[in-house]
């Protein structure tokens, strides 16, 4: 029955990718066009973002400055509530129509999807890879997490990598920095256990300080990916296909799972994606796995310098998952040259990009911005950064994104055993259409 509803939920996915463009006025292939742009004198760009992004990335910032610069293009921002809206997208711009001249997506990988039919804009046939935003100015490889096949689909903004947060003061507490003052590392998932474990206070039968909360709710398969990165230097096997089929996940979703069982690991993001991260901010988690961007934001609440983040155990060799939010264009704009513009003046401006980065730790994908920010964890961060890789860039990755989780929370809560989960996930993997067009 579930391989059945996957399969279903697969046809529903290639129905939306693969629309006739017949109906639509516009032949959305064309090439970089600036058309309408003249025709009243004055150009309105709409900028469909992820509604998080408005804040943390300084979306109304950027916007104000620019629209103050250029009157005679005005730009609006139309945020959307989550990922659900891609599948809209896709049907639009098939039949050339589009409600958004410029879409920020949550993860390059994400935007894949729309290559089937050839839906966006190629950036290096246009002029923003020129002056301060050449590639040879972005931070490490962060252009290439946008590109296949020379094909530039997505601009990378907000650079993050998975890596764990931590309280600063609890490992104090418990003794686990060095003379430095600096955490010791844990070599591997039985030690950080043993950390969460030691940090786990409970009174009354009511946890008061958990030791570590790991990202298993929306985001959970980003989680395994930089966990099996971490461990095994891929997430690949011998034939370059995404497995969570190995000795080293199977151990360690074991530790997982009795630390679930016992309280050591918490399961709020079960229910509430953002539980972690409100209770790392709130001074009540020792650890937390997800994105590295949180220690920075914590800062104000935790204190000064009692964020920082430390590897996952094995990324300080192997690296972790790295990944940007993307910035996209549909070739059913007719304001392509303005949508540009926008990106590389705006988007990419130093101010945005460096209030972004140590308020939120969003990091600037400009080296000029990103070497600005001077803070301990950013210095972590890109140790890890630089070993890093993205997420595989499947056509039909998003089902992943979405049923994984659903099927290790089954895991963890005890409702299928180990093999089952793995079975399961392997199988999913296995279905999907992994071509990029």
């Amino acid at each position: 029955m579930k391989r059945f509803a996957r399969l279903l939920g697969l046809i529903v996915i290639s129905i939306v990718l693969l629309i006739p463009i017949a109906c639509s006025s516009k032949d959305p292939t064309q090439r970089i066009s600036g058309e309408g742009e003249k025709e009243s004198g004055k150009v309105t760009l709409k900028l469909g973002a992820d509604a998080w992004m408005v804040e943390k990335l300084k979306l109304d910032q950027a916007v104000k400055k620019f629209n103050a610069n250029h009157p005679d293009i005005q730009v609006q921002i139309s945020p959307y509530a989550d990922r659900t809206v891609l599948s809209t997208f896709a049907l639009q711009w098939s039949q050339g129509k589009t409600d958004v001249d410029i879409a920020m997506v949550d993860g390059t990988a994400t935007a894949v999807q729309f290559l089937a039919k050839d839906l966006l804009i190629d950036f290096n046939e246009t002029d923003f890879f020129q002056g301060p935003t050449a590639k040879e100015n972005f931070v490490g490889n962060s252009v290439s997490f946008g590109e296949i096949d020379g094909f530039q689909f997505a601009i990378p903004i907000s650079l993050e990598t998975y890596a764990i947060n931590v309280n600063k003061k609890m490992f104090e507490e418990a003794g686990l920095l060095d003379a430095d003052g600096k955490v010791i590392q844990p070599k591997d998932w039985n030690e950080l256990y043993e950390y969460a474990k030691k940090m786990t206070k409970v009174e009354g039968g009511k946890v008061t300080q958990q030791g570590m909360t790991i990202q298993w709710g929306p985001n959970a398969q980003s989680t395994l990916i930089s966990v099996a990165q971490a461990m095994n230097g891929t997430f690949y096997d011998k034939d370059g296909v995404l497995t969570f089929d190995t000795p080293e996940m199977r151990e360690m979703l074991e530790i997982w799972k009795k630390g679930a069982d016992e309280g050591v690991f918490s399961i709020d993001t079960f229910t509430n994606k953002d539980a972690g991260r409100n209770n790392y901010k709130a001074d009540q988690v020792a650890m937390l796995l997800q994105s590295g961007s949180h220690a920075p934001e914590a800062e104000p609440t935790v204190g000064e310098g009692n964020t920082t983040v430390i590897p996952i155990p094995g990324s300080e060799v192997n690296g972790s998952y790295a990944f940007t939010a993307g910035i996209i264009v549909p070739r059913a704009s007719k304001n392509q040259e303005a949508a540009v513009q926008f990106i590389q003046e705006a988007l990419m401006d130093g101010e945005t990009q460096i209030a972004a980065g140590t308020e939120w730790g969003k990091l600037p994908v400009i080296k000029e911005h990103f070497d600005q920010i001077d803070a301990e964890w950013k210095d972590n961060l890109l140790a890890i950064i630089e070993k890093s890789v993205t997420a595989p860039f499947y056509k039909e990755y998003p089902v992943l994104i979405n049923e994984v989780p659903k099927l290790l929370q089954q895991y963890l809560t005890g409702e299928m055993d180990l093999d089952t989960f793995i079975e399961e996930v392997e199988a999913m993997i296995d279905d999907i259409d992994k071509n990029v067009k």
